[in-house]
């Protein structure tokens, strides 16, 4: 008589039926990354006092880079006619019958970090940048996505910048999103989504290591880039916004030398985890699956 199929036996099985020494990807907590959405308070820049550095909304403060950050200059100091500074976009609501800075607000929270030149010209790159309280690490697979905005021409909701006027923003001035290790570049996002205007996008930066990596055992950091390239003429800036900076790691491991290859292991090992989910899932609906 065959013998019934029990819960006990799917590590067993699935263990029997994978190619040896292959292993199935374990992901790791994401790594912290300080003031990842913008939103602490912005005390150092030019927002008046009495708000206490909690940006309101529809406003643009200009200052030193966000709590966490530092600041990027490609040529190593500060470049004439650039900001960094936090915007706090509103909704489209908020400016009604105006047109928005961006349709939908923030992806996270209420504030993006802002990169502004002032004026059409372009120039050197600028940004922010932040070393985390993490290493580069063999056998990993790191994910950083970023949100990227493509701000709308507007003016802002509350004074003193309400006074500064309209500002026609019209264009995009490029990006990178940079993963970096000891302060060198090991993977980046160039222009690889170009959002629309008033709209936001994601931005995907992915790195394979390998115990082979130059790199290995060096703080990890992330950098935010302006290209600052020349835009629409006579426009009064360009600017990029960041948001929701995320950084996820699974760790992995390469078979032993009679394994399948990584990618073949991992496909297999993923389809007999799903039949068996599924096998699972109907026979305890049906009652004969043993407990």
């Amino acid at each position: 008589m065959p013998s019934q199929l029990t819960r006990a036996s799917l590590p067993l099985l699935v263990a029997c039926l994978l190619p040896p020494g292959a292993s199935v990807p374990t992901p790791a907590p994401p790594i912290d990354v300080s003031n990842a959405g913008f939103e602490e308070l912005y005390p150092n820049g030019n927002l008046p006092p009495e708000y206490g550095g909690d940006v309101p909304t529809g406003t643009f403060p200009t200052g030193p880079p966000p709590a966490g950050w530092t600041a990027y200059y490609e040529g190593g100091s500060p470049l004439p006619g650039t900001f960094l500074g936090v915007l706090h976009p509103g909704t489209a609501a908020d400016f009604a019958p105006d047109p928005p800075f961006f349709e939908l607000g923030a992806p996270e929270g209420d504030n993006a970090v802002l990169l502004y030149t002032d004026g059409d010209a372009g120039g050197l790159e600028y940004g922010v940048e932040q070393t985390l309280g993490e290493v580069l690490r063999a056998d990993r697979e790191y994910t950083l996505r970023v949100a990227v905005g493509n701000i709308g021409s507007g003016t802002a909701l509350l004074p003193p910048y309400s006074s500064l006027g309209f500002f026609d923003l019209d264009g995009f001035p490029g990006y990178r999103v940079q993963l970096l290790a000891g302060g060198v570049v090991i993977a980046e996002d160039v222009d690889g989504v170009l959002p629309a205007e008033r709209q936001w996008e994601t931005a995907t930066v992915e790195l394979v290591t390998t115990a082979s990596h130059p790199r290995l055992g060096q703080p990890l950091g992330i950098r935010l880039v302006n290209r600052n390239r020349p835009d629409v003429p006579g426009v009064t800036g360009i600017e990029v916004d960041f948001d929701d900076v995320r950084l996820e790691v699974v760790r992995t491991k390469s078979p032993g030398p009679k394994g399948a290859p990584s990618g073949v292991a991992l496909s297999l090992a993923g389809a007999i985890v799903l039949g068996f989910s599924v096998l699972f899932a109907i026979s305890a609906w049906s009652g004969r699956l043993p407990r």
